[in-house]
């Protein structure tokens, strides 16, 4: 064996060793914070109270709370233990609070590594370049060896009204884009994601894209550490990201940074769209491999009789944060980029309200003072900020339970708290009221408050209700809005309104004791989405992925262009208007590009046997 490997996989383990004893000492002194919690607090719902969780959350000592740090062992750890101290039943992995899942947690470099300039090495650079210091690889990257041409294509975005690619033949070559978006084109924003830049380029047919940040003061940073979960987990194309110094010079021929922050300058105000061919070409061999990492969620469970009911409330709020601007996507900039991110909003705001919850029920329900028709259920939900990860795993172990059945009324409805600090500045707005015909009627009988409260009807929230809405439950979330230091290490304690913040806890109460104490669970209602890049047709089919590429059908929908063209239930769509189809986004990308009313081509596989059938989609 190479002793090489032996001495890696030593210090490893040692590494891993030495984590391991650091977060058994760290969350021993969280424990004892959460014991001291349930001591000091009032039964009341209790300004003073939601101080003390907020500061203690959001303190310098848990380390912004990142998915799988110390800091968010620390603060699961505090939370279990004030659930235990209320005498919450435990409601996660057997006889825990704590419910463990894996998460991905960008890439690891794998094999070789290298980059070069067969044509001669651009001004300022010498032979071969290091990852990490010159460039980096991203995780949506695929492994591969790269020797091709280079074009540059600005901000790499193809619209009906922006073509970068323009008077370019990018196939087989490099190309290399821009970061974000024009500044003055705002709705060019939802081209701006990486993962997005890159699916065009792979349809393009380019052999690699490499990412610029370019001096653009709008995106941070140069160069991703490779824990960076950029996207999905899907691996698309070579992709890389390089410094800004390695842009200047390939694509001025200058090593100072002043040539390409005029080049920058001129496609960020819109003067340019289109790019142009580079002389140089580039060769890289990139060598990576998806990493795991664990999180945890925190769950509890207040029984409002003597034995469980077959009904619950969720009641749910990420405890999770950004770490050191390590975990998830900070929008702060050069060095304070490293600094603890606090989120002292976003999200121990909305813990601090749930804590104060439990408490308050728990401790009426002891006084013989509440009566409930249906259990209340708490969740801090961890790894949020990377993806849902926590919240979708409970979901996922729930339906697992039922065997695949409806997860509702079993979970008469999920009720969010995510960033409710803010109060002072807008009052508090209630979301997903579409989700439900009954909302209105629950919100009418919830207690009054000074605050102003505001509706929002869609469902679809970039927050923990996803997995439960998107799985037959009615969601309503509670959110005091976005504001500057949203994601930065400026979301701290001193920015908390804490008063709204006790308002909102009250509020929450009253709706949560409404429907926890209703004859029957309010009812669902699937809402249409309408997304801007969403396909304007549909085939009529429910999706999975497949074992061995391709998606299969999990229903074809009655009476469908699906049906209609001779589709069954367990079909695996291999092809689609001459396109290979490996997972949903590509069968997606294909949806988006057809029009209603004309038929097109499919190949499924049935079994073993391969079938070439036409469909007609109809407008969406």
């Amino acid at each position: 064996m190479n002793l090489q490997l032996v001495l890696f996989a030593l210090l490893t383990l040692a590494s891993l060793c030495l984590q391991a004893r650091e977060f058994k000492a760290a969350e021993s002194i969280a424990t004892g914070h959460g014991q001291k919690a349930v001591a000091t607090s009032a039964p009341a719902i209790a300004e003073a109270d939601l101080r003390r969780f907020v500061t203690r959350l959001a303190s310098a000592e848990y380390e912004g709370r990142g998915t799988g740090d110390k800091g968010e062992r620390m603060a699961t750890a505090y939370l279990a233990a004030f659930f235990e101290g209320l005498g919450l039943q435990q409601a996660g992995d057997g006889e825990s609070y704590f419910q463990d899942f894996e998460f991905p947690a960008g890439m690891s470099l794998q094999g070789e590594n290298s980059l070069s300039f067969p044509d001669g090495v651009p001004p300022g650079l010498k032979g071969n370049l290091t990852p990490g210091e010159h460039y980096q690889p991203l995780s949506l990257s695929t492994t591969a060896t790269v020797n091709a041409k280079v074009v540059f294509t600005g901000f790499g975005i193809e619209t009906k009204d922006y073509h970068s690619f323009d008077g370019l033949d990018v196939k087989g070559r490099w190309i290399i884009v821009l970061r974000g978006h024009p500044r003055p084109r705002r709705k060019l924003s939802q081209f701006g994601p990486l993962m997005v830049k890159a699916q065009l380029a792979k349809d393009e047919g380019a052999a690699g894209i490499i990412f610029v940040k370019g001096t653009n003061p709008a995106v941070s940073p140069e160069l991703f550490a490779p824990n960076t979960m950029v996207g999905g987990r899907e691996q698309i194309l070579p992709a890389i990201t390089i410094t800004d110094r390695l842009a200047a010079s390939l694509l001025t021929g200058k090593a100072e940074l002043e040539g390409l922050q005029a080049l920058f300058a001129s496609y960020n105000t819109g003067e340019k769209i289109e790019g142009f061919e580079l002389k140089n070409r580039i060769s890289a061999k990139i060598g990576i491999a998806p990493k795991l990492d664990s999180g945890r969620n925190v769950v509890a469970r207040l029984v409002a009789g003597d034995t469980p009911s077959a009904e619950a409330v969720v009641i749910g709020a990420h405890i999770d944060h950004l770490g050191y601007g390590n975990r998830g996507g900070s929008r702060a900039r050069g060095e304070e980029a490293k600094g603890i991110h606090f989120g002292a909003d976003d999200n121990a705001s909305g813990v601090a309200a749930m804590m104060e919850l439990a408490q308050f029920l728990i401790d009426q329900k002891k006084a013989g003072k509440l009566k409930l028709k249906r259990d209340l259920i708490f969740a801090g939900w961890s790894g949020e900020e990377l993806g849902l990860h926590g919240s979708t795993h409970y979901v996922a172990s729930a339906k697992a339970d039922l065997n695949g059945g409806d997860l509702h009324p079993q979970f008469s409805a999920y009720i969010n708290l995510d960033m409710v600090g803010r109060a002072r500045s807008g009052g508090v707005t209630i979301q997903g009221l579409a989700s439900s015909n009954d909302w209105p009627e629950i919100l009418q009988q919830a207690d009054a408050t000074d605050l102003k409260i505001k509706h929002s009807p869609s469902p679809y929230l970039p927050t923990d209700t996803t997995p439960f809405y998107n799985s037959g439950v009615p969601v309503l979330a509670a959110f005091t809005g976005l504001h500057k230091d949203y994601h930065t290490p400026r979301d701290t304690i001193e920015t908390v309104d804490f008063e709204g913040l006790h308002q909102v806890t009250r509020y929450i109460r009253s709706i949560a004791i409404t429907i926890a104490n209703r004859p029957e669970a309010p009812d669902y209602v699937k809402v249409a989405r309408n997304r801007p890049d969403a396909p304007k047709v549909r085939i009529g089919v429910r999706l999975e992925n497949a074992d061995n590429g391709g998606v299969k059908l999990a229903q074809v929908v009655p009476a469908s262009p699906a049906a209609r063209a001779g589709l069954r239930d367990g079909d695996v769509l291999m092809k689609f208007h001459e396109t290979a189809i490996g997972n949903r986004n590509d069968l997606t990308r294909v949806l988006r590009k057809l029009k209603a009313d004309q038929e097109y081509k499919i190949e499924v596989q049935r079994g073993e046997e391969s079938i070439v059938l036409k469909i007609i989609p109809e407008k969406q």
